[in-house]
C-alpha cells in the first residue's frame, strides 16, 4: 500500500507540473518546491543564474574599466554604441532578476580611480555595488524560503586591502544570513537552510577567501568557460564537461563572440546574435538534460547552476525552463532518499 501512495504521488506531482510549467510562482520557486526535492542538496537542484549579471547597469556615460581588452580601448571612442550592444550581457536589474526566479548571479568588481566604492564590470564600467547587493539583501528578508548564490568571479585592479575591505562589506551587509563554508556540501538543503535561516552564499574566486570560514571556496562550484561562438560546440561543451560529484557546478549557456565574430556582425548586437540563437536552439535542448548527483563517469553530467544572457527573453522561458528540470528527481525518488538521507 505503502509503494502504491509514493508511485501516485509521484506520478501526480509530475503530471500535475507538465500542466503548470508556464505558470511557476517564479518569485518563490524554491519555496513551492515538493517537499522531497527540499531535502536534496543545494548542488544536486537545476538552478537558474544570469552570466554577467551586472551589465544592466552599462550606459553610454559608463568608462572604459581596467579589464577592457586593448583593441576595445582603441575603438570606444570612434564606436561607443557598438561596444555597449556587444557589452551589455543582462537587460534587467537585480532585483527584476530575483523576481523572475535567478538565484545565482555572475559578479566581476574593479576599482575605480579616485574613488573609494567597488564597481561591476564588462570590458566598461557598470554601476557601483552597493545599490544592487542590498537589492538581494532585501530580496532574501522578504522571501525567507529562497536562497541566492553571488559568485564573485572576478577582480580587476584590487590590492590585497580591497579585498579584505570587499570581504569585510560582505560580512556586515549579510551577516547570519550567509551559508558558511561546508565541510561536505551535502549537508546543505533547502530545508536546512531554512532551518538556520541562511539564505545567501557567497563564492568568493581569490586567496583572500582563506581569511574567513563565511565565504565558500571557487573549487565548491567550478564554472568552466565554453569559449564558443557556435551552437554546436557550445551543445557540445555543455554535453560533455564533466564535475566533481560532491561539488556545485555551473553550465555556462552562453556563447563567446570573438572578434573576427563581431567584425562581420557589427551593426548587430550580442543579444541579437548570441543570446537570442541560445535561446532558440539550447533552450529547447534543455529538456535533454538532468539535475542530481553524478554517478556515471561516462554518462552526461548533471546540470546544478546553469546561466544564460538576457535571461528575461520570450516571458523568462529560461528560468523556468530550468526550474522544470528538478521535476525529474520526483521520477528517482528512492534512490535520492537513500543517497541524501
Amino acid at each position: 500500500m505503502k509503494i502504491q501512495i509514493i508511485f501516485i504521488f509521484i506520478i501526480g506531482a509530475i503530471m500535475s507540473d507538465n500542466v503548470s510549467a508556464q505558470h511557476i510562482d517564479l518569485e518563490n520557486w524554491m519555496r513551492d518546491l515538493p517537499e522531497p526535492l527540499r531535502n536534496i542538496p543545494l548542488i544536486y537542484l537545476a538552478i537558474p543564474g544570469s552570466h554577467d549579471s551586472m551589465t544592466y547597469g552599462i550606459t553610454r556615460n559608463s568608462s572604459l574599466a581596467p579589464d577592457a581588452e586593448p583593441v576595445l580601448k582603441r575603438l570606444y571612442p570612434l564606436f561607443q554604441g557598438t561596444i555597449l550592444r556587444w557589452t551589455i550581457t543582462q537587460a534587467i536589474d537585480a532585483l527584476q532578476q530575483l523576481l523572475i526566479g535567478i538565484r545565482y548571479l555572475d559578479l566581476r568588481l574593479a576599482t575605480k580611480t579616485g574613488a573609494d566604492q567597488f564597481f561591476f564590470t564588462h570590458g566598461m564600467y557598470a554601476g557601483e555595488i552597493s545599490q544592487p547587493l542590498n537589492q538581494v539583501k532585501e530580496f532574501v528578508e522578504q522571501h525567507p524560503h529562497e536562497v541566492v548564490i553571488l559568485d564573485f568571479q572576478h577582480f580587476y585592479g584590487f590590492t590585497p586591502d580591497d579585498h579584505q575591505k570587499l570581504i569585510r562589506y560582505i560580512l556586515n551587509l549579510f551577516g547570519p544570513k550567509l551559508v558558511p563554508r561546508q565541510p561536505d556540501l551535502n549537508d546543505v538543503t533547502l530545508n536546512t537552510l531554512h532551518r538556520l535561516q541562511q539564505q545567501v552564499v557567497v563564492v568568493y574566486r581569490h586567496s583572500s577567501v582563506l581569511s574567513t570560514g563565511e565565504l565558500w571556496l571557487p573549487q565548491m562550484l567550478p564554472s568552466p568557460w565554453p569559449q564558443q561562438d557556435t551552437i554546436r560546440g557550445l551543445l557540445t561543451f555543455l554535453r560533455n564537461v564533466k564535475r566533481n560529484p560532491n561539488m556545485g557546478f555551473v553550465h555556462q549557456a552562453v556563447l563567446t563572440p570573438t572578434p573576427g565574430f563581431i567584425i562581420f556582425r557589427w551593426i548587430s548586437s550580442l543579444r541579437q546574435r548570441c543570446a537570442k540563437p541560445v535561446k532558440n536552439e539550447i533552450y529547447p535542448r534543455l529538456s535533454e538534460f538532468s539535475p542530481g548527483r553524478p554517478v556515471d563517469r561516462d554518462g552526461p553530467t548533471p546540470v546544478n547552476v546553469i546561466i544564460a544572457d538576457f535571461i528575461e527573453m520570450d516571458d523568462a522561458v529560461f528560468p523556468k525552463s530550468v526550474i522544470q528540470l528538478n521535476m525529474k528527481l520526483l521520477g528517482n525518488l528512492n534512490p535520492i532518499t537513500n543517497n541524501y538521507g
